[in-house]
């Protein structure tokens, strides 16, 4: 074995003790990472915005589309990551099958990516923890024990962290469905006497009236009609995409005790749960909550402190005086334990990053583990890099930092999915080439039931292509319109439509920065990508002829880790000569021969390329031979039915014989 190759360069794959984690997470600690990752802050706190910005109606549509999105995505990972359960999986990917260059972007934009959101997120949870006349100094330490307490439950173990993760995802799931039951009992006359003005606003904002969702023109300060209505959908779609962060569980790969059985199952769970019930409890909300209520945030007008949740709002119009606080204390709970699970991902994006591409200096401090398989080094880095979330305090507000942050997140993430999708086009390109070749492919029975085949490829890569990319585009057209058009809004007053108050926009630098957080990530990704691929060290694109069944069907990982549990021996490859992989790749025969002396009458000439033919045939047989016996090993999906899988999500098989 060459220690100088990094690991994803190594032909076959391996990594020594040092260089993976601990494979002891089940299925249900799995989950409890991927739902605590996207169930949080989004949907909880600032989903208000998506409120003022479309309506009641319109924003749980945002979250339809929104969600829509994200399954074709999640479902094109996933096929991806059930062949190739690696550590930093999405980082192997694109540097597998698309490009290393692809693979080093995507590993550093990735680390960006959730620093960003624990950062945002951190802030968030401070800002609504601490009183409203509190000074900056209590928040400040709130931000440094949040940050602390994170780092001190990771240095303790993937394990522990597995517990932890699992209980947050009881605790997350059961008030998701809590808050959508109280906002229809609420809705339905329950809580008591209703106060206050406003009472619920079930179509979308139609920009009649100016609101404070407009966006400002020259002659109105507003866009009316059609064209308003469908500007700010779109708006509110970005601002959904903020609140699923689906992706979590295919960093947890390299971390999972059964990956063939868990990881695509956990996979799929994770994204149906926020796309089902995120467009109900939206709508729920805002059956109680008035678009023009003067408490929801805005994205482009100054703020006065952290954003309110719709729940609280819709709380605080009832009797029940202790609802609001109660939910309040909830989701500060919720937004911190997804900031959490940031961290536990940007932790491994930087291992990641630092164990392939990094200078061997740097990989063996940040890309190496201890004897407990905890990248110790990486965890502390990113828990450093959290306390941006302390740049909040330069903004009496706090608000502009950390949309900025938001925004970051939002443009890197859609950078992220968009290689993937692309990654996957390429993923499937060799795949019909191995069917073509008659060794592997697609629609192989063992694929379908002890892989993943998703439905309808290459449909839902192309809409995750093109949607993300609209997504990419759209953030920083609000703020752009408003720079060009004017820095002034009307909005009119819920009690008397003939009545007119102002609302100060932000300043020209506050939405300049809305502008870059809005297209810094793909700036981000393109640097990293051309420097990589045409400065130093200058790669070029995977050629999709060179990929090989061993790419799509890896042997048992513990043979591969070095270290893992008692498995079976490896199923042995014989070594294939240069017309074998021929017969493998192409198909292409070699030219005809002779053998022996030409000029010696009896002697009889052979048609080497019928030779060569034959082999090849019989070196495809052997192959097709050892995939169906590597994956025969492995766990038939669904086998369990579609009722135990769910239930095996709470406890697994093992506690159940317990």
């Amino acid at each position: 074995m060459d220690e100088d190759e990094r690991p994803l360069d190594r032909s076959p794959y391996y990594v020594t003790h040092s260089e993976h984690l601990d494979r002891v997470l089940s299925r249900p600690q799995l989950a409890g990472i991927g739902i605590s990752g996207c169930i949080g802050g989004g949907i909880f706190i600032t989903s208000g915005a998506l409120i003022a910005t479309t309506g009641s109606l319109g924003a749980a549509l945002s979250y339809v589309v929104a969600g829509g999105l994200v399954a074709c995505v999640m479902c094109t990972i996933t096929e991806m990551v059930t062949c190739r359960p690696l550590t930093g999986a999405l980082i192997d990917l694109p540097h597998t099958f698309l490009d290393p260059a692809s693979g080093f972007a995507i590993a550093t934009l990735y680390g960006i990516n959730k620093i960003c959101a624990m950062a945002t997120l951190t802030a968030l949870a401070a800002q609504l923890t601490v009183p409203s006349k509190a000074s900056r100094g209590t928040e400040a330490g709130v931000n440094v024990a949040f940050i602390a307490l994170t780092t001190f439950s990771h240095c303790l173990g993937v394990k522990l962290y597995g517990k932890i993760e699992r209980a947050a995802m009881c605790f997350k799931l059961s008030l998701l469905v809590l808050v959508c039951v109280m906002m229809v009992v609420l809705n339905f006359g329950g809580g008591g006497p209703r106060e206050g003005k406003y009472s619920g606003s079930w179509k979308p904002a139609g920009y009649v009236h100016a609101t404070a969702g407009t966006i400002p023109s020259d002659d109105g300060f507003e866009i009316s009609g059609t064209g308003g209505i469908i500007f700010a959908f779109i708006t509110s779609i970005t601002l959904a995409m903020f609140s699923f962060g689906t992706d979590l569980v295919a960093m947890t790969a390299g971390e999972a005790k059964d990956p063939w059985r868990d990881v695509p199952a956990t996979m799929t769970f994770v994204y149906i749960v926020p796309i089902v019930m995120y467009p109900f409890a939206m709508f729920a909300a805002g059956a109680n909550v008035n678009y023009a209520d003067p408490k929801l945030s805005q994205g482009w007008t100054k703020g006065n402190g952290p954003p309110r949740s719709p729940f609280v709002i819709a709380a605080e119009a009832s009797s029940l005086t202790a609802l609001p606080k109660a939910l309040n204390a909830l989701f500060i709970l919720s937004a911190y334990t997804t900031a959490n699970t940031d961290l536990y991902a940007a932790s491994r994006s930087v291992f990641m990053l630092s164990q392939q591409y990094l200078p061997r200096k740097i990989a063996n401090i940040f890309g190496r583990t201890n004897n407990g398989h905890t990248p110790l080094a990486a965890i502390l880095l990113c828990s450093a890099l959290g306390f941006l979330s302390l740049l909040g305090l330069a903004d009496k507000s706090g608000r502009q930092p950390r949309i900025t942050l938001s925004e970051i997140y939002t443009g890197t993430e859609t950078c992220i999915n968009i290689c993937l999708c692309t990654t996957f086009l390429r993923f499937k390109a060799g795949l019909d080439r191995l069917a073509k070749r008659r060794i592997f492919g697609r629609n192989h029975p063992l694929y379908k039931s002890r892989l993943y085949k998703s439905r309808w490829q290459p449909l839902p890569a192309y809409i995750g292509i093109i949607g993300s990319a609209f997504v990419l585009i759209w953030p920083g057209v609000p703020p752009l319109v408003i720079l060009v058009t004017g820095r002034s809004l009307t909005k009119t007053s819920t009690v008397d439509l003939t009545k007119t108050s102002t609302v100060d926009l932000k300043s020209p630098i506050n939405l300049a920065f809305d502008v870059i957080g809005a297209y810094i990530g793909p700036f981000i990704f393109a640097s990293l990508y051309l420097s990589y691929k045409y400065i130093y060290p200058r790669t070029s694109r995977v050629d999709i002829r060179n990929l090989t069944a061993e790419d799509y069907v890896l042997q048992d990982l513990s043979n591969i880790e070095l270290e893992g549990p008692t498995c079976v021996p490896p199923v042995p490859r014989p070594r294939f000569g240069s017309y074998e992989m021929d017969g493998q790749n192409d198909g292409i025969a070699g030219p005809s021969t002779t053998i022996g002396d030409p000029f010696k009458g009896d002697q009889s000439y052979v048609d080497i390329s019928m030779q060569e033919e034959i082999e090849a045939e019989a070196a495809r047989s052997n192959e097709r031979a050892r995939i169906r016996q590597i994956l025969e090993r492995r766990p038939e999906r669904l086998r369990s039915g579609i009722w135990r899988e769910i239930w095996s999500f709470v406890r697994t098989d093992k506690e159940d014989g317990e």
